[in-house]
């Protein structure tokens, strides 16, 4: 055998141990799935002037954000496509944004009864609550199909499920670091909610939930009560009001995220989707030695052609 062949058929084989650790495939699936998101939404806003410039750069950034994932998963991972399914998409879609709306109403309320959210009047709905809904829905998007899709999904499969929440929840928290006003209530309550979206998707086995509930937040948190979403604005609201008293309770300048009272919703969140994915598990184990009792019944009764009697 020549070196070229030699070096040619080595090459399968590096490849091969590389993706076979977990560390590797985390890496590169977060790096294709997350780059082509800034590198297109940065270089579209060079030349499109606001607002339009959250409209079409985010749809086509979210188009490639979701052939950059379908391709790590069908190619690299070599997989189903499973958490992405059609089939009650709708449904948990629809329920991830009743959850999330849920959530900013309940915490906006208690942070109005507290006097620390005030209201200074109503806004007019306008284009505007449109155009930036493609921006929250990439943000979703993307936030989810590498937070619980690629990290937790991946560290799920090597470590387990409680290993996976904590990496996938440590990620999220940290990726919002960066941002303007981040302080350690708000990171605190990021990993909170990164531990909420982990548990919402071990519930369904699918991301359309924590979507739902991702783009629900955020929205729901800038264009209905004219908050900062994790330190960044993007305008007013239908209700225009602001936040006032001591950081820990009005989360100060990175928004109602970094309210102690949002820290609390995301951990109660993270409970009640736990017992939901504990109740579906049990009901799934149950299901299952339920069919094989019915299924060894079965052969006992009605023996199949090569089935052979026992001696008296």
């Amino acid at each position: 055998m020549s070196d070229t062949q030699l070096s040619g058929s080595a090459i399968p084989g590096v490849r091969t141990r590389a993706l076979a650790s977990p560390v590797v495939r985390i890496l590169l699936g977060s790096l294709l799935v997350w780059l082509p998101a800034p590198l297109v939404t940065k270089t579209a806003h060079a030349f499109v002037s606001a607002p339009y410039a959250h409209v079409w750069p985010m749809v086509l950034a979210s188009v490639i954000v979701c052939l950059a994932y379908r391709f790590f998963v069908l190619r690299v991972e070599r997989r189903p496509l499973s958490e992405l399914s059609m089939r009650g998409a709708w449904r948990e879609l629809g329920c991830g944004l009743l959850v999330g709306l849920s959530m900013q109403v309940l915490l906006f309320a208690v942070l109005s009864l507290l006097s620390v959210y005030r209201i200074d009047g109503l806004g007019a709905a306008g284009l505007g609550m449109l155009s930036i809904v493609p921006f929250y829905a990439g943000v979703a998007l993307l936030e989810e199909m590498v937070g619980r899709g690629i990290v937790f999904g991946i560290s799920r499969q090597a470590l387990g499920s409680v290993w996976a929440v904590g990496i996938s929840s440590v990620f999220f928290g940290l990726i919002h670091a960066p941002n303007v006003g981040a302080n350690p209530i708000g990171l605190l309550t990021c990993t909170a909610f990164g531990m909420m979206f982990a548990a919402a998707y071990m519930s369904t086995q699918r991301l359309w939930l924590c979507i739902g509930i991702h783009f629900a937040w955020n929205y729901a948190q800038s264009q209905v009560f004219s908050s900062l979403v994790s330190g960044t604005s993007d305008g007013e609201g239908l209700i225009r009001g602001h936040l006032t008293g001591p950081a820990w309770l009005s989360g100060g300048s990175f928004g109602s995220e970094g309210s102690v009272v949002a820290l609390v919703l995301a951990l109660l969140g993270f409970f009640a989707f736990m017992m939901s994915a504990r109740a579906k598990s049990h009901h799934g184990l149950r299901g299952l030695r339920a069919s094989a009792v019915h299924s060894l019944h079965s052969e006992r009764t009605h023996p199949g052609p090569f089935h052979t009697p026992d001696n008296p």
